[in-house]
């Protein structure tokens, strides 16, 4: 019945389609919500876009592996291998574990062909240069050792890359605007249909199910007490010696 109640109101008492300019009418008494929320949303969206983060570099080396298919997967697996990269660290003094440089290296493949890349990121663009480098070289030796593996070719050696690959966009922030807009605007609305007040004649014709006829207009006390100063006391007296 509620229900029935708020969907009346909106549609109006003849069933007719909602009125625009109820509409504009409701946002513009709730005008102040929806900047405030819309305000707030962006800059929780600016501050979160605005937190400080390192930049991340990455370099990459490639390479041509000539072996079996059925033998690729594992060489390309020895890349990451601990008695790579424990090398790769002793050469380059890191002070980095191991699992460490593991998240930091990745290896792939260009178009499954023969090429694979071997990607390096740090904060620091000379050291994943050096890394990448580093890791090609020990790789090279350490597949010819345990893998027997000796058609390695470098084709590219990695160099420092200037541009980082994390740079900071202001989609965050515009997200954020469209999201606090959304929401203010719904939470107006959600707050006129939750409003059971009567406000106008249309509202008394849906829950008392009458016909209104008229309606007095808003008499204020300062047009009362003006139409009193206008009546003369003498006029009065003299009525009332008439009558």
């Amino acid at each position: 019945m509620e229900t029935t109640r708020v969907k009346d109101r909106m549609s109006g008492p003849a069933g007719k389609e909602i009125d625009l300019r109820k509409l504009v009418i409701t946002l513009k008494k709730k005008l102040w919500l929806i900047v405030l929320m819309t305000i707030t949303c962006t800059v929780l969206g600016f501050l979160y876009n605005s937190q400080s983060e390192p930049d991340i570099y990455s370099s990459s080396s490639r390479i041509i592996i000539s072996t079996t298919n059925d033998m690729m997967s594992t060489v390309k697996a020895l890349v990451k291998e601990p008695i790579v990269l424990k090398e790769v660290i002793k050469q380059l003094d890191l002070t980095v574990p191991i699992g460490q440089l593991r998240s930091q290296i990745q290896v792939s493949s260009v178009d499954s062909s023969l090429i694979t890349v071997i990607s390096v990121f740090d904060s620091n663009p000379q050291r994943a240069a050096d890394i990448s480098n580093a890791v090609v070289d020990v790789f090279k030796k350490v597949a010819a050792d345990t893998l027997e593996v000796r058609n390695i070719r470098l084709l590219t050696s990695a160099e420092p890359n200037a541009n980082p690959i994390n740079e900071k966009s202001n989609t965050v922030v515009y997200i954020a605007f469209i999201v606090g807009l959304i929401l203010s605007v719904s939470l107006t609305f959600l707050l006129e249909s939750l409003d059971e007040s009567i406000r106008n004649e249309q509202d008394v014709e849906i829950l008392l199910d009458i016909t209104v006829l008229g309606q007095v207009s808003k008499i204020r006390r300062r047009h009362t007490s003006g139409s009193a100063k206008k009546i003369k006391p003498g006029l009065i007296r003299s009525e009332t010696i008439g009558s």
